[in-house]
């Protein structure tokens, strides 16, 4: 199976805005490009991908992936369910038959665990030939990973209880669902809480330490 990874980016404009109150503009742009630069290398250290599509609306991300060896692409409708569509479209031109979509604020995914959800999605579609394969947040209610075949398989319902709206929409076409839960892929970095665990994780004792550890990477 042809797969293609699409890694939606909106923007290094104003990333992160609900980290504002613990984080300065430029902090919070140097924590989403060292998170999705980790997203970017896992998939291409995974080696499961015939191609990779990043999907921005800032000219910034394309400047900043092209440094890492990746191309992104401006789409030309705003929202997130725009560029994701017309990244899925890209894909089937190009000769995909499944996508995996990722987010780039999932800072403990790696290569290990992208092969494990393409692997359950592998066997879904072994037996029924078309599926999606669901990653979601800590609370059930996001679409942090999706793994669809064919790339065009369903309408994308990102946004507020997107893991939901992804499954009824599923449901009511007939369409086969896995779910796939992971401690790495449910956690995102949406909330100071967050940030506060990840900084944990990774042996910091406070938001500055951890943030001047990753600026030069």
């Amino acid at each position: 199976m042809s797969l293609w990874a699409i890694t939606p980016i909106k923007s290094f404009k104003r990333p992160k805005s609900r980290l504002s109150d613990v984080l300065t503009l430029e902090d919070r742009r140097v924590l989403v490009k060292f998170m999705l630069k980790g997203i970017l290398l896992s998939q291409r250290k995974s080696k499961l991908f015939a191609n990779y599509l990043i999907v921005t609306e800032d000219n910034n991300v394309v400047v900043y992936v092209k440094k890492l060896g990746f191309k992104a692409f401006l789409q030309k409708k705003p929202g997130l369910n725009n560029g994701i569509t017309e990244a899925s479209k890209r894909a089937i031109k190009g000769g995909a038959k499944g996508i995996l979509i990722i987010h780039g604020d999932i800072p403990r995914t790696s290569s290990s665990i992208l092969q494990s959800v393409a692997k359950k999605h592998k066997k879904l579609i072994k037996t029924y030939k078309q599926g999606i394969t669901i990653s979601p947040d800590s609370a059930g209610e996001g679409t942090n990973c999706m793994v669809c075949t064919p790339p065009d398989l369903i309408k994308f319902k990102y946004g507020p209880g997107s893991c939901l709206a992804h499954l009824e929409t599923a449901h009511r076409a007939g369409i086969q669902v896995r779910l796939y839960r992971s401690k790495k892929l449910e956690f995102d970095i949406d909330r100071d809480a967050d940030l506060s665990k990840l900084i944990k994780k990774s042996g910091y004792t406070n938001v500055k330490e951890y943030i001047d550890s990753i600026r030069n990477e």
